[in-house]
């Protein structure tokens, strides 16, 4: 059995509230109107009755009209009187004696003190002749309030009519209205569903159906920036690895058929090839743990001074084999708590991206600082071409190069940068970049505070 639809639901609670609401107000009126209209008949009967009484005192001088001195129905004509009383309005004397009764106040029995007080007064000549209570008044309308009734009830059954209709309507337009950007969610959840990522559902509302779809067009968009950067990433690792294979493939060939001879050198020209694959191999492996979040990370207590002094010794030569000054300097504490093979990981690929930058007789620059919530910076400064700034955002994405045409040539993967981000962040620290075109570039890398400090 099919389930039914939001639409029809909401035309039915529509409707329920519709008719719950009628039933209350149509209750309540309906209470309210006899209740008025039992007080109008009672006020007409005792107008009547008083009427007659008066009239009847004026002919015969008493309402004890007959030798025994009690009145009857047959001794005193009484016409709204008849001998069963089926108008439940009680005549009584003064003192509370009743003449006419009813089941409920038999003749000749008394009133009691409160029903004398909710009594009318039937006065003659400011002297009070008789009682009229109201016992059990029928409520016998006359033709005028009985047209008056049923005009009344005729205007209730074409109110609830027309309320009803009036529910199923607004029901409808509320709905359509409600579920139109609902449908185009769905729509665009199974275009999604089905592969289509790049979906953008047009939403005008800031409620919360307009925050579904803002965060539903979010994820959309961050599904085809993921798709895309996937499909980029693995072009680029398809070109990473095409390039040194093709080298290797090329001199084993020509080696194997005898065109090139098996020397030491062209040996270590294959192996060096060898080296970049297991280089790009590791670091692709090193990003995807580290998007995994399964990136191992030991943190222990580290000299920041000794980390310099190695570095220093490491590319000491490589600076004055081109020309460059190296410098490091450490105005913040002496020691760090993190991984020290990641950390040397993290400035050596910002080291070697500088020395690649840099030209002869340029100058690179390595120092660390403490900010004043406690964590520790470096800074890694050159004075090499700089970057532009549309590209400083794309800096720390994969296989990213401001210089396509440098490729592989100085060992480089295209990866390094983001390694660097990934081990920081890692360590729940922040990497960010400056730059300027002719002025160099500098990187910085944060880490929290130090809890060793």
């Amino acid at each position: 059995m099919k389930n039914p639809s939001i639409q029809t639901k909401f035309i039915v609670a529509f409707m329920a509230v519709g008719l719950l609401a009628i039933a209350l107000v149509g209750i309540f009126t309906s209470t309210v109107s006899n209740q008025e209209f039992q007080d109008l008949v009672i006020e007409r009967l005792t107008s009547e009755y008083s009427a007659e009484l008066i009239d009847n005192y004026e002919t015969y001088g008493t309402l004890f009209g007959n030798d025994h001195g009690f009145i009857t129905s047959s001794s005193i004509d009484f016409p709204s009187f008849n001998e069963a009383n089926q108008t439940g309005i009680v005549l009584a004397l003064p003192n509370g004696g009743i003449l006419l009764g009813d089941p409920a106040h038999p003749s000749g029995s008394f009133l009691t003190g409160s029903d004398i007080q909710n009594a009318k007064v039937v006065e003659y000549d400011d002297h009070e002749i008789a009682l009229l209570f109201p016992s059990n008044p029928a409520f016998l309308p006359n033709p005028q309030e009985q047209r008056f009734i049923e005009t009344t009830n005729k205007a209730m059954l074409y109110a609830s009519l027309g309320a009803i209709s009036l529910a199923v309507i607004l029901g409808l337009v509320f709905t359509r209205t409600l579920l139109r950007p609902l449908s185009k969610l769905s729509t665009a959840i199974s275009n999604v569903e089905q592969g289509k990522l790049s979906q953008i559902v047009e939403s005008t509302s800031n409620d919360e159906l307009g925050q579904v779809i803002q965060g539903f067009n979010k994820m959309s968009a961050a599904l085809t920036d993921a798709n895309a950067r996937r499909d980029q990433m693995t072009a680029d690792i398809a070109h990473e690895l095409r390039s040194p294979l093709t080298v290797i493939n090329g001199y084993l060939e020509a080696m194997q058929d005898g065109s090139l001879d098996m020397t030491k050198e062209r040996l270590a020209f294959v192996q060096d090839e060898v080296n970049q694959l297991n280089r790009l191999v590791d670091d692709l492996r090193t990003l995807a743990l580290a998007d995994s979040g399964e990136l191992i990370i030991r943190k222990s207590e580290i000299n920041i001074n000794n980390v310099f002094a190695h570095l220093l010794q490491a590319y000491q030569l490589l600076a004055d084999s081109k020309n460059i000054e190296l410098s490091f300097a450490n105005y913040g504490f002496n020691t760090l708590f993190a991984d020290k093979g990641r950390l040397m990981q993290v400035l050596s690929n910002l080291l070697n991206n500088a020395f690649r930058h840099t030209e002869p007789d340029g100058q690179i620059s390595v120092k660390a600082y403490n900010l004043s919530d406690g964590s520790t910076t470096f800074e890694i400064e050159d004075t090499g071409e700089g970057i532009p700034e549309e590209d400083l955002p794309c800096v720390f994405n994969r296989f990213y190069r401001v210089d396509p045409s440098r490729q592989t040539k100085e060992g480089e993967s295209g990866l390094g940068l983001s390694i660097v981000k990934a081990i920081v962040e890692a360590h729940h620290g922040q990497a960010d970049v400056q730059s300027e075109m002719g002025k160099g570039t500098t990187f910085t890398i944060t880490f929290p505070m130090n809890p060793l400090s």
